[in-house]
């Protein structure tokens, strides 16, 4: 089939896939730097294949449909797609919808397992409220992080792109309605603060939910990033936040009932 493809490093093996099955990727479409997308970039580099950053315009996609596009396929991708007549127009969602719609659901999931999936749907006039065409539920283990359940998502998302693949007019003819949905909104960078008052077990959970992305934490009033923690329940005689121990390679830092242990490699200071 002759693809288009519009997406990030989270589904890039998606991408691989379409690569490894021969399909030809007409052009592929990323967010913009800011976005890594390593993945994607090595895939089109080795495979010459056109990549983009611009959201494209209508009159753009349908000059691809006009040069033979058969297929839409959209997979962490920032923008909006617009409506074409292209045959197939499918986007991939880690939840299970219809519940949770939004940009940002992983770090929600660690939190309701429950949703914890990958949708294909299809595209429409707004993010993430197509018909659904197929889902596969994703468990997660009593201790997941953002990031296990992101290589979770990474490798589920290729096997049922390959299921749909397969058989795509049958499951794309069979689509069903979304019907009483839910949207978790952007996580706001509030969400990421650590607070040295609050309970081990409490940030403990907020690493499992955004340690991928940084956990935010305050030191000689400045702001800076860490993407690695270590934690201990303890109960110490000083005020949280006080500095318990710190040498050229480790921070500890005391916790309402506890010690969190950040090693310095992965601290780097907040963009201004």
């Amino acid at each position: 089939m002759k693809v288009v493809y519009f997406g990030n490093n989270l589904f890039s093996s998606c991408l691989k896939y379409l690569l490894d099955e021969e399909h030809q990727i007409l052009r592929v479409y990323k967010n913009s730097s800011a976005h890594d997308s390593s993945i994607i970039d090595k895939l089109c580099e080795k495979n010459d294949i056109t990549i983009c950053e611009h959201k494209p315009e209508l009159s753009e996609l349908n000059d691809l449909i006009s040069l033979g596009a058969e297929i839409f396929i959209i997979a962490e991708y920032a923008y909006l797609v617009p409506t074409t007549n292209v045959k197939y127009a499918i986007n991939i969602h880690p939840t299970l919808l219809p519940d949770g719609r939004g940009p940002t659901p992983l770090p929600y999931l660690i939190k309701m397992p429950e949703f914890s999936g990958v949708t294909i749907h299809k595209i429409s006039n707004n993010f993430d409220s197509g018909d659904m065409i197929l889902q596969a539920k994703v468990l997660q283990s009593a201790n997941e992080s953002i990031t296990t359940l992101m290589i979770k998502m990474h490798l589920e998302s290729a096997r049922l792109l390959k299921i749909f693949i397969n058989n795509i007019s049958k499951y794309y003819k069979s689509a069903r309605p979304q019907i009483n949905h839910s949207y978790w909104s952007k996580v706001e960078m509030s969400e990421r603060v650590l607070d040295w008052n609050a309970p081990i077990n409490e940030i403990e959970i907020q690493q499992r939910c955004f340690g991928h992305i940084g956990l935010i934490i305050k030191l000689d009033h400045a702001l800076w990033i860490t993407s690695h923690l270590e934690f201990i329940n303890y109960q110490h005689t000083s005020l949280p936040g006080d500095v318990a121990f710190e040498d050229d390679s480790l921070l500890a830092i005391n916790a309402l009932d506890g010690i969190v242990c950040i090693h310095k490699r992965s601290i780097f200071a907040m963009p201004v």
